[in-house]
């Protein structure tokens, strides 16, 4: 696997999700970095892990499981290496239809959240388990737009949109220091722009 992603191989993984059996789980937390934006192919698809409740008040809550396959998986990945547009997850969203992570590059994307964010989510992981970076980022990504809180995705201005939700551990347990995550996509490319995790709850 390439050095520059910084993951644990697990061997059998990729045959697993070549497969189509994939789930997920995840934990987050970091602060908007200084090029995140300013609110104001095919891929892996992960299965949702948030519920929405009685289908009334929806919170959105995403459920990070401690254990799991690693996502998004390395024959995903390789495919990165020949191009910034390559997808990495594909989400059915309510508001736009397919929203896509691509590979991307260092302004959006699967590489800008690398570079930004993988030390904050790796700091949420700490003590919870097995999981990589990307395997919260991908399932709180995939709550997030899948199932968002009600009153979600709002208008960050500029073509985005922007959804958040509350974290939690599927013993219950919640990051402590920043137990939200933020996710902005564009309205106009419907593509993911970045997702961190961060200290209060909205938008």
């Amino acid at each position: 696997m390439s050095q520059k992603r910084n993951r644990s191989v697990i061997t059998g993984i990729a045959a697993v999700l070549a497969a189509g059996l994939v789930a997920g789980g995840v934990a987050l937390t970091a602060q908007r970095g200084a090029d995140d934006p300013v609110l104001g192919g095919t891929g892996v698809s992960v299965v949702p892990s948030a519920t929405a409740g009685d289908g009334a008040t929806k919170d959105g809550t995403v459920t990070i499981t401690r254990t799991g396959p690693d996502l998004p998986g390395d024959d995903v990945l390789d495919r990165c290496d020949a191009g910034s547009r390559g997808t990495v997850a594909r989400y059915d969203t309510e508001a736009l239809g397919a929203v896509v992570l691509q590979c991307g590059n260092s302004g959006q994307g699967y590489e800008h959240i690398r570079i930004r964010h993988t030390r904050d989510w790796e700091d949420v992981l700490s003590g919870h388990g097995s999981r990589d970076w990307d395997d919260a980022m991908l399932t709180a990504v995939q709550s997030a737009l899948e199932a968002p809180a009600t009153g979600y995705p709002q208008d960050a201005g500029d073509g985005k949109l922007c959804y958040a939700a509350p974290v939690r551990f599927d013993d219950g347990s919640r990051p402590a220091a920043e137990p939200f995550v933020r996710v902005i996509v564009s309205s106009t490319t419907d593509r993911v722009i970045t997702a961190f995790p961060t200290s209060d709850g909205g938008c």
